[in-house]
C-alpha cells in the first residue's frame, strides 16, 4: 500500500471585522483537549483523495470557519487551495470535528472565526529501501552486546514475532538517545538535490531514557543486542493493526548508527544544539528567537496577543529552523528547515517572501509580513534559548525569555508594561 503524507501547518486566528463575531475575546475557543489533540485528530481522519494522488496534486488549502456560541462549527469556507479536490476533503473533516470549547467575552460566549490550513504532500519518490545484507550485519555486530544507546540511530526495519517476517522501513524515523530522555524523530518531507527544506515531528514517544534490558518477552519496552552501532528494541502492539504492524504481535525494530544518515537531520541536530553563529560573525540573527506575540489594535490601543502556540526560530547562515511547541508535556515539536536570504539588517527572504525588520534593541525585533491576502502581519520576537527540557537533551544552556521585563519599552506609551489580555491565544503566521 502506498503511503500517503499528510502534513499541516495549525494557524488560530481571529479575524477582525467580520460580522457577529468578536474581534478579540479574552478567551479563544479550543478544539476539546487542545492543539495536540486536535493534530491527532486530522491525522486520523485526513485522506489523500485518489484522483490527486493519481495527478501527483499537492499543496496548501486554507480554510476558514466560525466557532458558534455552543462550540459547533459553521460558515466553513475556502481561501486558498490548488485544487477543489482538496478543499472538499479539508471541508469533509472540519465537518467531523467534536463541539469546541467556545471563546468567551466578558463572561459570555461568543461567536470566533478561526482560519485552519492543511499542506497536502504526496511521498518522497525516493524512499529507503531495506537492506537486508547491511541488516544482518548490523545483527551480528551487536548480537549479544549489552550496551545502553546514546546517540542518533535510524530505524532500519523491523521483524515480528520469532524474527519472521522482515519489512523495511516504511518511514524515515530516528531515535535520539540520551541519558535522561529519548525523542523520537521522524521525517515527514525531505527535499532531494541541494534544497535544504527539511520538516520532521519530535516527541518524547518512549518517555523514558532507552537503557539495556535483555528482556524479550516483556510487554514493556525491551532493549537488547545494543552497542554503540546499533540496537534491537521490541514492544507488544496492542494499540493498532495494520499492514505494518499487526495487533497481538511482538514487533522487534532495528537501529543503526551508522548507516545513511540523513546529513540534513544532522544539520537540525546541530541547530538544536546551537552550532551556529561562528566567531567573529557580525550577523546580528544568529541564534535563537522566541515569538513573544502579534502586535495589533484593539479599539484603537495597541496591543501585544499572545500565539496560540509557542514558536522559536533559530537562524544559521543559509537556513533557519522553526520550531513549534505543540504539546510542552510530551516533548512533542514540529521542526522545518527552510533557506534563509539576509538581504540587510532590516530585510530577510524567507520561504519566497520578504520580512521587513525593525530593531527595538539588540535582542528585539519586530518582523511584518503580508499574510498573502494584502493583510500585513506584525510579530514581535526576543532572543531566548530553546524551553529548558529540551536544551537538558542537547546539552545547552541558554537563558529562556520569561516575559518579565516589557519586551517593548516606551512602545505603548510611558512605562506602561505590555500586558496581553487574559487566556488570549492570538494568530499564528501560515508558514
Amino acid at each position: 500500500m502506498k503511503q500517503i503524507l499528510l502534513t499541516w501547518a495549525l494557524c488560530l486566528t481571529a479575524t477582525l471585522g467580520f460580522a457577529q463575531v468578536v474581534d478579540v475575546p479574552e478567551k479563544m475557543a479550543e478544539y476539546p483537549g487542545g492543539t495536540g489533540e486536535l493534530m491527532n485528530f486530522l491525522s486520523r481522519s485526513l485522506k489523500y483523495p485518489v484522483e490527486c494522488e493519481k495527478s501527483g496534486i499537492e499543496g496548501r488549502v486554507i480554510l476558514s470557519f466560525v466557532v458558534n456560541e455552543d462550540g459547533t462549527i459553521s460558515n466553513v469556507e475556502g481561501m486558498k487551495s490548488p485544487d477543489e479536490r482538496l478543499t472538499a476533503e479539508a471541508k469533509r473533516v472540519v465537518g467531523l470535528m467534536p463541539k469546541w470549547s467556545p471563546a468567551v467575552n466578558k463572561g459570555k460566549a461568543v461567536k470566533m472565526r478561526y482560519t485552519l490550513p492543511f499542506t497536502f504532500r504526496l511521498p518522497d519518490k525516493k524512499r529507503q529501501v531495506l537492506d537486508k545484507g547491511a541488516c544482518e550485519e548490523l545483527s551480528r555486530l551487536i548480537a549479544g552486546k549489552r550496551e545502553n544507546p546514546r546517540g542518533l540511530y535510524r530505524l532500519m526495519g523491523f521483524s515480528y514475532e520469532n524474527g519472521t517476517a522482515d519489512k523495511e522501513a516504511h518511514i524515515e524515523q530516528y531515535k535520539y538517545c540520551t541519558d535522561g530522555t529519548t525523542l523520537q524523530l521522524q521525517i515527514h518531507k525531505d527535499v532531494e538535490g541541494d534544497k535544504p527544506e527539511f520538516w520532521m515531528t519530535m516527541l518524547n514517544q518512549d518517555r523514558r531514557a532507552l537503557n539495556y534490558t535483555g528482556r524479550i518477552a516483556d510487554k514493556d519496552i525491551s532493549i537488547f543486542d545494543s552497542s554503540s552501532k546499533g540496537f534491537k528494541l521490541r514492544w507488544h502492539n496492542n494499540i493498532m493493526n495494520n499492514e505494518y504492524f499487526p495487533g497481538g504481535q511482538y514487533i522487534t525494530e532495528l537501529y543503526s548508527a551508522d548507516y545513511k544518515i540523513s546529513p540534513k537531520i544532522q544539520r537540525v541536530i546541530d541547530l538544536l544544539k546551537m552550532h551556529t553563529a561562528p566567531a567573529g560573525t557580525t550577523n546580528k540573527f544568529y541564534g535563537c528567537w522566541y515569538r513573544v506575540g502579534i502586535l495589533t489594535k484593539v479599539d484603537g490601543m495597541d496591543m501585544l496577543l499572545p500565539g496560540h502556540q509557542p514558536l522559536y526560530q533559530i537562524f544559521d547562515r543559509d537556513v533557519y529552523l522553526h520550531f513549534y511547541e505543540l504539546q510542552a508535556s510530551r516533548m512533542f515539536a514540529y521542526c522545518i528547515m527552510r533557506p534563509i536570504a539576509y538581504k540587510s539588517d532590516s530585510l530577510l527572504i524567507q520561504y519566497g517572501s520578504e520580512n521587513k525588520i525593525t530593531w527595538v534593541d539588540d535582542n528585539t525585533f519586530r518582523l511584518s509580513f503580508d499574510r498573502g491576502d494584502g493583510t500585513i502581519v506584525t510579530e514581535l520576537w526576543k532572543r531566548s534559548g530553546l524551553p529548558e527540557r529540551y536544551q537538558q537533551v542537547f546539552g545547552t544552556d541558554i537563558p529562556v525569555y520569561k516575559g518579565a521585563e516589557n519586551p517593548l519599552p516606551n512602545y505603548f506609551g510611558g512605562t506602561t508594561a505590555v500586558n496581553p489580555l487574559p487566556g488570549n491565544s492570538g494568530g499564528t503566521r501560515v508558514r
